[in-house]
């Protein structure tokens, strides 16, 4: 991005949207060191434990279903701002959740009102930029997002090993709060709603347009693929760290930064490599080879913590490299319906990568074999889908 033709406010207005984006990331790299403490307290197994993740995430796929539409019909802000609400309000209830029950019931919510956060966000950089400049600023954009989520699982660790879990999702309540003040206050309507008249499109006629759209389709898949492998071992390797390697929940969220820094270093060099290759193709390439590295040591046996992580900081390179250029692809692939788009392709992310967690827990307790070959199956499949996508011919000049 030129920041010599970017538009008046243009670092606050990114660093504000980014604040937004990064809180539907930010209530799961906080809680995942804190999910050992949650079994405990709860007397529930890894399995169940997992799902206050898993649960959140398909909540965010069904809630950005209902948010993108909105956001076309009835316009980008009204749908920002109730969703974070929305998401202060969930976050407030799961920290007073009484039983395993309850917790669920308000990570819904709270994936609810993040659903409405990411997809508003991403969809106003593509209103404020333009499909030319669009996929710089969405690499910005994603840059600022991962640094929260980068240093989240730190903090998440170091509050559940001084107050306990519940501390977590206070945490998460008082940036909920901040970031709808902040959003209020900075952020003005960029979308033109369409209402209802001749324009306006109904919702499935919406999906049936992008479902017949090969390059959205096969991008999405990219998305959901990459994203199932990045969370499987977000899920799996808290459990790992902790019980299998000894390490508290603050050292294991420690870990998980390096991964987080990975996936900011990938973000950083979209615009290089695009200027030569495709981001998406390089950067899931780089996932399949860290899956394939994890899953030879597996193999051979040689495990410990570092070695757990190593491989996987590929992953996250990968994802920063995909991700931006990806969710571009996506937002300009049927005109005006930017906002459908985008949540749809969000929704099969995270719906994608809700499922194969719930599948891996299935095969608890788990160890480093059997993750790294779940890691392997879904990079894999996301390279395949990757070089489709791009081999992929638009439907139209501007798809």
């Amino acid at each position: 991005m030129n920041d010599a033709a970017a538009p008046p406010g243009y670092r606050l207005t990114i660093l504000t949207l980014a604040a937004i984006a990064a809180m539907g990331s930010m209530a799961i790299h906080m809680l995942v060191p804190a999910l050992p403490l949650i079994g405990a307290d709860f007397g529930i197994g890894e399995a169940r434990a997992q799902q206050t993740v898993s649960v959140y995430l398909a909540g965010l796929a069904a809630g950005q279903l209902v948010a993108g539409p909105l956001a076309d019909r009835r316009g980008r802000r009204p749908v920002m701002l109730a969703g974070l609400a929305l998401f202060t309000a969930g976050a407030l209830a799961a920290a007073l959740a009484p039983a395993p029950g309850w917790l669920l019931l308000a990570r819904l919510v709270q994936a609810a009102g993040g659903a409405c956060g990411v997809v508003t966000a991403r969809v106003m950089v593509g209103d404020v930029f333009g499909p030319q400049k669009a996929a710089g600023a969405q690499a910005s954009l994603m840059t600022i997002v991962l640094v929260s989520p980068a240093i989240a699982p730190v903090i998440g660790g170091a509050l559940a090993d001084l107050a306990g879990w519940r501390a977590v999702f206070g945490a998460l309540a008082l940036a909920g709060g901040l970031t709808f003040l902040a959003a209020r206050r900075r952020l003005p309507e960029t979308g033109a709603p369409v209402r209802s008249g001749s324009q306006a499109l109904r919702l499935g006629a919406s999906y049936l347009r992008l479902a017949g759209n090969r390059r959205f389709v096969l991008t999405s898949a990219t998305l959901a693929l990459a994203s199932s492998a990045l969370y499987m071992f977000l899920g799996a390797a808290p459990f790992l760290l902790v019980h299998r390697f000894g390490l508290s929940s603050g050292e294991a969220g420690g870990g998980l930064l390096v991964i987080a820094a990975a996936s900011i270093l990938g973000t950083r060099l979209v615009v290089p490599v695009e200027r030569r290759t495709s981001a998406m193709v390089l950067g899931t390439a780089s996932s399949a080879s860290g899956a394939l590295i994890a899953l030879g040591l597996a193999l051979f046996g040689i495990e410990g913590a570092a070695l757990l992580i190593a491989p996987v900081t590929l992953l996250g390179l990968g994802a920063g490299l995909a991700g931006p250029v990806a969710f571009n692809a996506v937002a300009f692939a049927e005109e005006g319906l930017a906002a459908t788009a985008t949540s749809l392709a969000g929704a099969l992310q995270m719906l994608a990568s809700a499922l194969a967690m719930t599948l891996l827990g299935m095969f608890a307790p788990l160890d480093p074999l059997r993750v790294a070959l779940a890691l392997m199956l879904a990079t894999g499949a996301a390279f395949t889908c990757a070089i489709a996508a791009t081999l992929a011919r638009p439907n139209r000049p501007n798809a």
